[in-house]
């Protein structure tokens, strides 16, 4: 097999229900190739995956989840040819949106002074990371990390890298380029329809036979 699709390991379900286009799409000839292709992917993923728990994911949800801005996600959907902050090292906007929307443990938002002290450093320190005069070490990048609950990948990855790995797309953003006839592409999408359809009738043996394991709070096997 090509390639394979990586279940998330937050707890997620696949839905093939349809929802409605984000935007209008560039007609023919008059739109950047790229961007529609990659509209085109958003709003299919967008389509088959859904939580758990719930109905679609809504754009505010994912952005939280992968630090990727919600304009920024909004105009990726609309068909809008995007450059700036595609390209970009994501560090410093992924931090500033952690320290925006995460929490302690108690509820409560994370200071610049508390992230410092639990790093070992002064605030000065962080005050320089978040105005790019200083490059963060592996070391504070792990700690980093685990202050806020995320992978490393979250302070590296691109907006798009970052969207597939959300959707557990094990092709990356290579899925979202690609022409619609090349094989990664075809094979991926027809592993996350497999997937969603399979969720659909309910068969987690059969799912787990063919991916491997199942995601947290998936229905029990058969005979468990």
């Amino acid at each position: 097999m090509i390639v394979a699709l990586a279940v998330p390991a937050a707890p997620r379900a696949w839905c093939r229900q349809p929802i409605e286009p984000a935007g209008k799409r560039p007609m023919s000839g008059t739109g950047d190739e790229r961007a529609s292709l990659i509209s085109a992917r958003l709003d299919f993923l967008f389509a088959h995956i859904f939580p758990r728990d719930g109905g679609p994911q809504s754009q505010d949800a994912v952005s939280l989840a992968t630090g990727v801005p919600v304009a920024l996600l909004q105009r990726l959907r609309a068909g809008e040819p995007v450059t700036e902050g595609v390209d970009d090292d994501p560090f410093i906007a992924r931090l500033e949106h952690l320290l925006k929307t995460r929490k302690t443990a108690e509820g409560k938002p994370h200071t610049i002074t508390d992230v410092a002290r639990a790093c070992g450093k002064s605030r000065t320190w962080l005050y320089n990371l978040l105005d790019d005069k200083s490059k963060p070490s592996l070391e504070s990048t792990k700690l980093l990390c685990k202050i806020f609950g995320v992978d490393p990948s979250f302070f590296t990855d691109g907006p798009l890298e970052a969207l597939a790995r959300h959707f557990g797309i094990e092709a990356g953003a290579r899925f979202f380029v690609l022409p619609d006839d090349d094989e990664l592409v075809r094979e991926t999408k027809s592993q996350v329809e497999l997937v969603a359809l399979l969720r659909e009738v309910g068969a987690p043996a059969v799912l787990s036979r063919y991916l491997g394991t199942l995601p947290p709070g998936a229905p029990p096997r058969s005979g468990a």
